[in-house]
């Protein structure tokens, strides 16, 4: 069961939801600073989850990925037996995500659309005669990174500032050093994640040429350059005087303590377990935050 749902998106969903969170509390946009309303949380998850469905199956079977297919034979071995079945769970995501968010804001449903619309432009169809974003370096990951931050930030503002969407870029404009520390703090998590996750796929991402720093830089380097990378986020965090105190020292501490669990554990596969880590950091920091509140 447990399989199934990595198979069908869970996981990745969970990282996003995570993101998510991370990004609405070191900005500060969180109700009595600790989690955002659950509408916003159920339309990011879901969102999340439909889009890596809909990523893995493709709108149509022709369009599978074999590098994908050989890279990952298990998943694609579950999926390939009920694609439709996975398209219409995707659907049926995407349709609950739009209802959640429609509920913060009437133009959160065309954000959920257009997140769903992304994985077109990533990967359409098999590479052919030209390189698709997702087998160009640095726009693969960088992509990836931006568009799920950029995404979480919207749905943290819409929540957070109720109103028309001028009021809404006006409140977040006045808070625009914390939104976009925040903002970089997380692409910069997720870039170096989505650069751990290719670690899985380099020998089918190196046959069918598709560019990541595993396939340029070799397997120890992007483990070392990941762990050099979320150390100086670490550090960063607790010089970055426009989020707030507590919080940002708190997901200082969740990510080395991410990273450690990760280089003790070191999973042969490690896509998984990278999508999953980011979620306990983000409860980690929420029950940090609700003592400090509570005694304070």
């Amino acid at each position: 069961m447990l399989k199934a749902l990595g198979h069908l998106g869970l996981w990745a969903g969970l990282y996003a939801l995570a993101a998510f969170i991370c990004f609405s509390q070191l900005a500060g946009l969180t109700r009595a600073g600790l989690l955002p309303q659950w509408e916003a949380m159920a339309c990011v998850l879901l969102t999340a989850t439909a889009v890596y469905s809909i990523d893995r199956v493709k709108m149509f079977s022709a369009w599978l990925d074999p590098a994908d297919i050989e890279a990952q034979p298990e998943r694609y071995k579950f999926l390939s037996r009920q694609p439709v079945r996975v398209r219409s769970f995707a659907v049926a995501l995407l349709i609950a995500a739009a209802i959640a968010g429609a509920r913060i804001h009437s133009f959160l449903p065309i954000l959920v659309v257009i997140a769903a619309a992304s994985t077109v432009v990533y990967a359409p169809k098999p590479r052919r005669r030209f390189a698709r974003v997702k087998d160009r370096l640095w726009l693969k990951n960088a992509y990836v990174a931006i568009g799920m931050t950029a995404f979480s930030a919207l749905i943290a503002i819409a929540a957070a500032y109720p109103g028309t969407l001028e009021q809404m870029a006006q409140s977040a404009w006045t808070e625009r050093a914390a939104i976009l520390t925040s903002f970089i703090t997380v692409t910069l998590r997720i870039l170096f994640d989505a650069a751990l996750c290719d670690i899985d796929d380099e020998p089918t991402d190196r046959r069918f040429r598709t560019e990541t720093f595993a396939t340029s830089l070799g397997t120890l380097r992007v483990w070392n350059w990941a762990g050099i990378g979320r150390i100086a986020i670490a550090a960063g965090l607790f010089l970055a005087r426009p989020l707030p105190f507590v919080t940002r020292v708190s997901w200082s501490i969740a990510m080395i303590l991410g990273m450690i669990a990760l280089r003790w554990r070191h999973p042969t596969r490690i896509r998984d377990t990278v999508d999953f880590r980011f979620l306990p950091e983000a409860v980690f920091v929420t029950v940090i935050l609700f003592f400090w509140k509570r005694s304070s």
